[in-house]
């Protein structure tokens, strides 16, 4: 039993001698195992760093405007004198217009300016128009009420050396209210019935050399009218009221007669010794007058005539039209200070005087004078600037050279 335990203990001391001799072959000769080195971490290289951005140059401030100042009409006017120019002697009709104008206009002028009428009479308003255009300043201070310095008698008198291409309107005062009227015995009673027609009839003119028989003439060639002229009849409402009296000529084109005729001839037009031919003023001044409407087969000239022929008639008509009676003034004139002249002529035909005085010197009331608005009369200037060729060729045909 002694020797068998004897056997194990040694056994078991070569197992545990083995197995040291093991573990030892398995470290190597040192018995201190060397680590392995872990290789250094790597620093990281910095990213090289973006630009700094350039700021972008800021637009330059927009300087905040300044509103331009105002116009003060008062102050501008405010003790200054108008100078309203006519071409003409005192007394006569265009003047009479002047005065009234002279004395109402101020009145709706902010400053409320004095007013003066300055006549320059000659040469059947050449004299007063050339002083005008030389003399006239663009300051709001100098009016011209035109009549006998108008555009047909720049293309058509000598020595003229006004332009009315330099001036612009403030206003039309008035219109002829021009009417071609014949006898209840004439040929015909309407104008479109004579055109073509073959039997004659007369006219009554004052002379072969006014632009009223240039205008006459006119007609007749357009429109084919077997027309004779008689001169010598004379001008005017009572030439007019004579020649129909005495029966010197079935015809007469009269400006104010339409209106006028029942007054100093009661029942002519009711009773058909005259009647209406042709109407030739602006057709928006005819109405009824006072004993009969206008008819409606009644024409206005335009309606008869070809567009080339209604450009020439309308630069031919404008002494009866947008230039019988109106005010003008230099076209050099700030807008400003033109707007102020043009509202106040506006208003001043509203003035209960002045209504009282155009409707003396008119024979109607200002509603039916045929006052014009300045861009219908600088519309109607510069119809007759375009075709001035022609309106003078016109007139050279028909009057003595």
């Amino acid at each position: 039993m002694k020797k068998r335990n004897r056997m194990w203990r040694l056994l078991t001391g070569l197992a545990l001698a083995a197995g040291l001799v093991t573990a030892l072959a398995a470290c190597g000769s040192d018995p201190t195992a060397t680590p392995t080195p872990v290789p250094p971490t790597a620093t990281p290289t910095p990213a090289p760093a973006a630009p700094a951005a350039t700021a972008e140059p800021s637009a330059p401030a927009t300087p905040t405007p300044v509103p331009a100042p105002s116009f003060d009409a008062e102050a501008y006017f405010s003790g200054k004198t108008l100078r309203i120019v006519v071409a003409w002697d005192p007394g006569n009709s265009i003047d009479a217009h002047a005065r009234a104008v002279s004395r109402v206009l101020p009145r709706y002028i902010p400053g409320n300016p004095k007013s003066i009428v300055v006549n320059k009479d000659g040469a059947a308003g050449t004299v007063g128009g050339n002083w005008w255009h030389e003399n006239a300043q663009g300051d709001g201070l100098w009016l011209l009420a035109n009549t006998g310095a108008n555009p047909i008698s720049q293309i058509l008198r000598p020595g003229v050396r006004y332009d009315f291409r330099d001036y612009t309107s403030v206003g039309g005062i008035m219109q002829r209210t021009t009417m071609w009227i014949v006898s209840g015995d004439a040929p015909y009673s309407r104008i479109q019935e004579a055109s073509g027609g073959t039997e004659e009839f007369t006219v009554g003119l004052n002379t072969e050399s006014e632009t009223g028989t240039a205008k006459a003439l006119a007609l007749a060639q357009w429109l084919d009218l077997p027309m004779r002229p008689l001169y010598g009849i004379g001008s005017g409402f009572a030439a007019y009221l004579t020649t129909f009296d005495r029966g010197d000529a079935d015809s007469y084109i009269s400006g104010s007669a339409w209106y006028r005729t029942p007054g100093s001839r009661p029942g002519w037009f009711a009773d058909g010794v005259v009647e209406p031919f042709a109407m030739l003023g602006s057709k928006d001044v005819f109405a009824n007058n006072g004993e009969i409407d206008v008819p409606d087969d009644l024409p206005h000239i335009s309606e008869l005539l070809t567009d080339e022929q209604i450009a020439v008639w309308s630069g031919m008509n404008l002494e009866d039209t947008a230039f019988y009676r109106g005010l003008f003034t230099p076209k050099t004139i700030e807008p400003e200070v033109l707007a102020v002249l043009r509202k106040a002529f506006d208003d001043m035909f509203n003035d209960p005087e002045y209504q009282e005085i155009y409707e003396s010197l008119v024979g109607l009331p200002v509603d039916q004078g045929g006052r014009l608005p300045p861009e219908v009369v600088d519309e109607a200037l510069d119809n007759w600037a375009a075709n001035a060729d022609a309106i003078k060729a016109v007139y050279a045909q028909f009057l003595p050279q």
